[in-house]
This record gives C-alpha cells, sequence and structure tokens, in this order.
C-alpha cells in the first residue's frame, strides 16, 4: 500500500508526457487534482458533546472497578479555598495533615479514602500531596498558577480521582522555570505517580509553559462529561507513561513546543468514545542522546508504543511542523469503528511528515479512516496491513488514504 511519489518528479514526467502525446486525448485532470487537493479541516472542537450515559462500573471482579470514584466511600471532607494571602482550610481528618506556606499547599495523606474539595484562586500557589492512598480531587471553580513549577503534584502512587464539579471552570499553570526537590518529580503542570482517573461534568484548562500539560506515571483514564483543554508551549500536552484510556468526554490538545507530542502513551491506547482532537506546531528538535551522538525528534498529534485501538468515538490528529506525524504508532494499529483523521502538513527538512505511521500492523474492520500528507505517505505501514471487507468509500491517492464503512 505504501506508494512513494516525488512532486517534482511527476511534473517533469508528466511535462515530458504531455509534450509528446500532443494529439493524444489522454485526461490528467483527475492526475493534477490529487496533487492539488487540500485536506480536510482540523481544530480544535469546543463544541458541546452529546455522549451516552455514563454507568459505573459496579462488579468488584471487573478490572476497571477501582476506576470509578462512585466506588469509593467519600465521608472525610477537606477544603481548600484559595483568595487571600493563604488559603483557607476547613475540615479535619485524622491521618491528614495539611501544611500552608502562603498559598503553596502541601497535604500528607495516610488515611485513606478523602475528598479534597478546592476552589478559588492564586496566582502564586500550588498543590502537592503525599501519601500512598488514593484520593478525591474535586476542582470547583479553581484556578492555580505556580511560577515555579507544577500547579497540582501528587507524589504519592495511588490513583488520583480528578472529579470537576459539574459547571465548573478550572484552570491549572505551571511556569516558565521549575525549582526542583531533590528526588521527586515534577514533569507536567499536573503530574501524578499514580493513575489519573478524570470524571464529572465541568471543565479544566491546563496552560503548560515550562513542561508538560498533564502527565501520569501509571496510567489516565478519562470518563464521558469532562471537558479538558490542554495548551503546551513546552513539552507533551497529555501523557501517560502506562498507558490511556478514553471512554468519553471532549478532549483539545494542542502542542508548539519543538519535537513535543500532543498525546503520549507508553502503554496501549483505547478509545472508546468521547472525542480527542490534538494539533502539534513543533518543528523537529534537535539534541544528542546519552552517547553523545546527534539525535532528531520530530512532533506528532499521537504517540503510541504499544497497541492502539479505536472503538468508538472522534479521533482527530494534526502536525505543521517539519517531519510532524499526525499518528505515530510504534506497534500495532486497530479501527474496530469510530471516526478517526489524521493530516500531516509539514515540511520534510529534517524528518518527513506522514499523516499515519505505524512501526507494526494496521488493521481496520470498521468505522472510518482519514490520513492526508501534504508532502510524504498518507499511510506508512512496517507490517501487514488488514482492510476488512464490506467498506463503502476506499480511496488512495499519493497524498490521501480514505476508508469508510
Amino acid at each position: 500500500m505504501k506508494r512513494i511519489l516525488h512532486y517534482s518528479l511527476f511534473l517533469t514526467l508528466l511535462s515530458l508526457v504531455a509534450t509528446s502525446c500532443v494529439n493524444d486525448d489522454t485526461d490528467f485532470d483527475d492526475i493534477i487534482a490529487q496533487y492539488q487537493m487540500e485536506p480536510a479541516e482540523i481544530k480544535l472542537d469546543y463544541s458541546e458533546l452529546t455522549e451516552a450515559a455514563d454507568v459505573p462500573v459496579t462488579d468488584e471482579n471487573d478490572s476497571a472497578y477501582n476506576d470509578y470514584v462512585e466506588n469509593s466511600p467519600w465521608n472525610k471532607i477537606i477544603y481548600i479555598t484559595f483568595g487571600g494571602p493563604s488559603p483557607v482550610v476547613e475540615g479535619t481528618v485524622p491521618g491528614v495533615a495539611v501544611q500552608t506556606n502562603g498559598n503553596h499547599v502541601t497535604v500528607m495523606n495516610i488515611s485513606g479514602p478523602v475528598k479534597f474539595v478546592v476552589s478559588g484562586r492564586t496566582t502564586d500557589g500550588s498543590l502537592k500531596f503525599y501519601g500512598d492512598k488514593r484520593f478525591q480531587l474535586l476542582l470547583n471553580g479553581a484556578e492555580i498558577t505556580n511560577p515555579h513549577g507544577a500547579a497540582i503534584n501528587n507524589q504519592g502512587s495511588k490513583s488520583m480521582y480528578v472529579v470537576l464539579a459539574e459547571g465548573s471552570v478550572n484552570r491549572l499553570q505551571d511556569g516558565t522555570f521549575y525549582t526542583m526537590v531533590d528526588e521527586e518529580d515534577q514533569k507536567a503542570a499536573l503530574f501524578s505517580e499514580g493513575q489519573i482517573i478524570f470524571s464529572g461534568k465541568g471543565q479544566l484548562d491546563v496552560i503548560a509553559e515550562g513542561r508538560g500539560g498533564i502527565r501520569s506515571d501509571d496510567y489516565i483514564r478519562i470518563r464521558p462529561g469532562v471537558k479538558i483543554n490542554v495548551y503546551s508551549s513546552a513539552l507533551d500536552g497529555l501523557r501517560a507513561n502506562d498507558g490511556i484510556i478514553v471512554d468519553g468526554g471532549a478532549v483539545n490538545v494542542a502542542t508548539t513546543g519543538a519535537g513535543a507530542k500532543g498525546v503520549r502513551s507508553g502503554g496501549e491506547m483505547t478509545i472508546n468514545g468521547g472525542r480527542l482532537v490534538a494539533i502539534s506546531q513543533g518543528d523537529t528538535r534537535l539534541g544528542a542522546n546519552d552517547d553523545g551522538d546527534s539525535d532528531t525528534t520530530a512532533c506528532a498529534a499521537l504517540v503510541c508504543d504499544t497497541l492502539l485501538t479505536v472503538n468508538a468515538g472522534v479521533v482527530k490528529l494534526k502536525a505543521t511542523g517539519d517531519g510532524g506525524k499526525g499518528l505515530n504508532a510504534k506497534q500495532n494499529v486497530i479501527v474496530n469503528d469510530g471516526h478517526f483523521q489524521a493530516v500531516a502538513t509539514g515540511t520534510k527538512e529534517m524528518k518527513k511528515p506522514k499523516g499515519v505511521k505505524i512501526d507494526g500492523s494496521f488493521y481496520i474492520k470498521g468505522g472510518y479512516f482519514y490520513s492526508y500528507s501534504r508532502r510524504s505517505d498518507p499511510l506508512d505501514v512496517a507490517g501487514a496491513t488488514s482492510i476488512a471487507p464490506g467498506y463503502i468509500t476506499y480511496q488512495l491517492t499519493a497524498k490521501l488514504l480514505t476508508i469508510a464503512y
């Protein structure tokens, strides 16, 4: 399926053929059209998303049971309200210590499931959590900017349930330069050593200027109802080491940093619904590897290091920088259903831009699949390609591939 056609060579050959066939009635309009076509428009989408009701898993034997905040008791509650020289902290829970230094709040939790309700605004504050106990972070109109590092930093290895209060708009922002702490990570404006599970019917805006937007050293799950907007001018927008599950919600991710990835999943990534739009505008990043040799890293709207499965929902990816990929998949990609679009419009000075690049195999069984690359292959698959029968549309040109069931 891979086709490598060079625009300049094509025009040269076309000119020669046309010159030698003046009296031929061959119509080159269709051939020329495939080189002039423009890609489908992909932009951040803030429109309302209609979704089916989010039904929590109630079977304790289900592997997803613990990802549902509804399945834990939350009768221990602490309120943290920003808005003054220091936040107002209300509520006392045995086994929980809350310390403040100005608007920088440190929580030690050894008590078990505790709900922290956070609201108010600070332009020089943060929330840091210690303790290997899962907890709920209910954001209800919280605006936290930390000029010196992460706005929210969970140093515990257990689940952090980020619940967005219905109708609320919340905002997190990091600083350009991070003040580091020995033997502690803070890799993003919203960072967690443990899992991050997003739920609720509110909105979260994350602005990253120093590092990434949202990152977990475990996995991230996004449930229906949430609205998440991530804007990163530095590193990756949304990243998880052990995998990403999108069950629903409306997610927008925009990155502009050199070599930055809009979304990156170190483990399996599964999309079961919702809408994910990721746009990467950065150029290729130059650097050196551990051996001191030169290394280049291109940007991508979505990178998945293992299996990527699309079961439903809408996925729209766009890369505009030099060598940028819409999707860069390190292993297999399976599209069972849903709506998938990838566009690459960048230059190829240092890297080749591609709509979809798959180092493993590609399987499509249903749904809608669209990939466009202005200066290279729309689909580059190293392994096998399997297209299930029954498709309504199959269109392949030098720049575009469309498959619709």
